[in-house]
């Protein structure tokens, strides 16, 4: 900024010095002028005055005055003497410079303009060039600090307008990739805790499986046969979803993947039975399934389990152990799934917030839990084209998938 003054200090200080030397250099060269007039129309008067002759002043420029020298007489101009023909002495009144040249007038009108132009360039360099680069100087050093919420104002009649319009463009688009990376790393630890929260529910039933063998809970070889299959199927499981966090771990980009496919809902639900109908008798809770007319359904088959065993485990988990009951209805091209459950004490006012990431309902308090089941449901059926909702009626809950009919 200092060294900006002293640049354009210089620039008015030359300007000022070159105009005071041409001002000089045109006096000099006008007074040169003048006292050679003066000079030679004062030698015209001696010469007309030797010979006898008072000439007359109108055929001068310079001479004012002709008259008999008087010594006593008071004059406050200048003069010279000169004697006459006969002797007599005669002064001479003379102007030795003239009036103010035009010339002169015309040169400093010109250097006077010269300084208001430079001025008005000055004024303009920097509001329309300095000022900008005064924003841009800045904007590297914000843009290097994270800082990528100031916009860069562009005008269209800005000698750099598009230079700066390109400047906010990048940082608009850096803004937007610091947006996209920070979601994508909130997803990546939502589905990291995801894949977490869904291992509890494999573990949970090869865990009961184990114990029944162990106790000999299974007395026939069927019941044992079938046992060994569910642990089976459970370790899969549980294999599947390793693998998707070792996948998660690798990528940067994540998402709740769905196949879309066509299965049979009795497919779905009668494993869902087949795994909870034995985790309800243990607790003493009378679990149910409706009667129900099998159909197709489009979706992720698995996805579609994993939803409905979150929506059980919330049952089992929140309700209060007299019963469980899962019932079925029809919306056109729909089948709804509902899991309704006894001794709900969630207010209507905690429904909306119950599907989002990591929240926790008043009823959850001495339960442990990440808040992630509802939301990954929610996630999963929005991506198979479904949806999902819940209701509070008296002391029951109900919570119904939507699954669309193919």
């Amino acid at each position: 900024m200092h060294k900006r003054k002293w640049i354009i200090l210089s620039i008015f200080l030359v300007e000022v010095l070159l105009a005071l030397c041409s001002n000089l250099l045109l006096l000099r060269t006008f007074d040169s002028a003048d006292d050679l007039t003066y000079r030679v129309e004062i030698g015209r008067v001696r010469n007309a005055l030797r010979s006898g002759v008072i000439p007359e002043i109108t055929g001068f420029t310079t001479i004012k005055e002709i008259s008999v020298y008087d010594p006593r007489s008071v004059i406050n101009e200048d003069y010279t003497v000169a004697p006459g023909k006969d002797g007599t002495l005669y002064r001479i009144v003379y102007s030795g410079k003239k009036e103010v040249n035009p010339f002169l007038m015309v040169v400093n009108t010109s250097w006077a303009l010269v300084f208001l132009l430079t001025l008005g360039i000055l004024i303009y360099v920097k509001q329309k060039i300095l000022n900008p680069f005064q924003h841009i100087s800045e904007l590297p050093l914000e843009l290097a600090k994270g800082n990528l919420s100031i916009p860069v104002k562009e005008e269209k009649d800005r000698y750099f307008g598009r230079f700066l319009w390109g400047m906010d463009m990048l940082r608009e688009k850096l803004e937007e990739e610091k947006t996209k990376r920070l979601a994508m790393e909130q997803e990546k630890k939502t589905l990291i805790l995801t894949m977490s929260h869904d291992i509890k529910t494999p573990l949970s039933a090869i865990n009961l499986y184990n114990k029944a063998l162990a106790s000999g809970l299974y007395e026939t070889d069927e019941k044992k046969e079938e046992a060994y299959r569910g642990i089976q199927r459970n370790a899969e499981l549980l294999e599947q979803y390793i693998e998707e966090i070792q996948k998660t771990a690798r990528e940067d980009f994540l998402d709740f993947q769905v196949k879309q496919e066509e299965w049979y809902l009795s497919e779905v639900i009668t494993q869902l039975e087949v795994l909870y109908k034995e985790k309800a008798a243990e607790r003493r809770i009378d679990f149910s399934v409706d009667p129900h007319d099998d159909c197709l359904i489009r979706g992720d088959r698995e996805r579609s389990q994993e939803v409905l065993q979150n929506l059980m485990e919330n049952a089992l988990k929140y309700g209060d152990g007299r019963w469980i009951r899962i019932r079925f209805a029809e919306e056109e091209d729909c089948r709804l799934v509902t899991v309704e459950n006894t001794g709900c004490t969630l207010s209507e006012r905690e429904l909306p917030n119950i599907f989002d990431s990591f929240y926790r309902g008043s009823n959850a308090r001495k339960e442990k839990g990440s808040g992630l089941g509802l939301f990954i449901s929610r996630k999963l059926m929005q991506a198979m084209e479904g949806d999902i909702y819940a209701e509070v009626t008296e002391d029951r809950f109900r919570i119904t998938a939507v699954f669309r009919k193919g």
